[in-house]
């Protein structure tokens, strides 16, 4: 083996001082271009869970070279910088490819979700073979607009699936034992399917938000079942000039817990709420004099807090169960 090795580094010297002297721009390109993607999916609200990359390295070079023949290895090898997007929704596909079309030039698109061989199983994903686009030009990008970098788009069920399809080694369904073949088919099938689930479930949601929103504007609003979408929808509509929160997931951790009050429609909260409409703008001024340096970075109470709040002024059971700090609790019990 040491002997293989050896030999190896000696008959490709050439190769690996080319190599040696491109990786690093190999990094740069792909750390760019993730940073372009990124930059964009926020922007335009596509939810992803993780965007990586990563630039060949030597070993992988070495043994791609052993394993294949190629005249020019530079020029025919498209993996020395590779991003993968690990997004959530499958419906956001044709979104994220407008994104690639629009800062990349694409060289070739692959689809390993619908092109698969009649010989071959499993659940792929698209990969893109681009280079940097118009939209990015300076000096920075002079060494890295002629190199190819793979992008590989799949969602968390694509990805879930490649690493067991990694494990598993089989590639075609011909090496597969016929007691495996039945269930692996099976069960890509079934991953296939949740994903289209998934994005099912979020249009759905989508359609409900604007259902919420419209009824906000109608006599029956309050008529819609407590949950966490309704609740937003209610603190825009209670308090539209107050900010809804201090930090994400605030109004989730104030809804989990007032959920303990068995509250069952909108109403049910909004009778408690109104029951202190006179007082609200007082309650508000006193915890923000007594509190906001600590507890709000000198800003206005946000609407969740000062409902939770409401809540806990209204029924001292419940303020005794809530996890907050205690100077509130007790400011709480000596004012109220």
């Amino acid at each position: 083996m040491e002997k293989n090795i050896e030999k190896l580094w000696k008959d490709n010297t050439h190769l690996i001082r080319t190599f040696i002297e491109k990786r690093n721009d190999y990094e740069s390109l792909c750390s760019e271009i993730s940073y372009i993607l990124k930059k964009n999916l926020s922007k335009n609200g596509i939810e992803f869970s993780t965007i990586n990359f990563r630039a060949k390295t030597l070993n992988s070079f070495l043994e791609k070279i052993q394993r294949k023949t190629y005249k020019n290895p530079f020029e025919e090898i498209t993996d020395f910088a590779g991003v993968r997007i690990v997004y959530l929704y499958q419906t956001d596909l044709e979104k994220i490819e407008e994104i690639i079309k629009k800062e990349f030039t694409i060289h070739e698109r692959i689809d390993k979700l619908n092109d698969k061989g009649s010989d071959k199983f499993g659940y792929g994903a698209i990969h893109y073979l681009v280079k940097i686009g118009k939209n990015s030009f300076g000096a920075r990008y002079d060494d890295l607009k002629n190199l190819v970098c793979e992008i590989q788009v799949k969602t968390v069920l694509q990805d879930a699936w490649s690493i067991i399809d990694h494990h598993l080694v089989y590639k075609r369904e011909s090496e597969i034992p016929t007691a495996l073949r039945r269930k692996l088919n099976s069960l890509a099938g079934l991953f296939e399917t949740a994903d289209n689930q998934f994005g099912s479930i979020k249009k759905e949601r989508e359609q409900y938000l604007k259902d919420i929103t419209y009824s906000s504007k109608t006599p029956s609003f309050l008529d819609n079942e407590l949950n966490l979408d309704t609740f937003i929808a209610y603190l825009k509509w209670k308090f539209p000039k107050l900010k809804l929160s201090r930090f994400k997931g605030q109004i989730k951790l104030v809804f989990e817990e007032f959920s303990i009050l068995k509250l069952i429609t909108l109403k049910d909260l909004d009778i408690i709420i109104s029951k202190y409409k006179k007082e609200i703008p007082i309650i508000k001024k006193k915890f923000e004099d007594e509190f906001s340096e600590i507890y709000f970075d000198g800003n206005e109470i946000p609407s969740s807090l000062l409902v939770s709040i409401i809540l806990q002024i209204d029924n001292k059971e419940y303020l005794e169960e809530c996890i907050i700090p205690e100077d509130v609790k007790e400011f709480i019990k000596l004012n109220y």
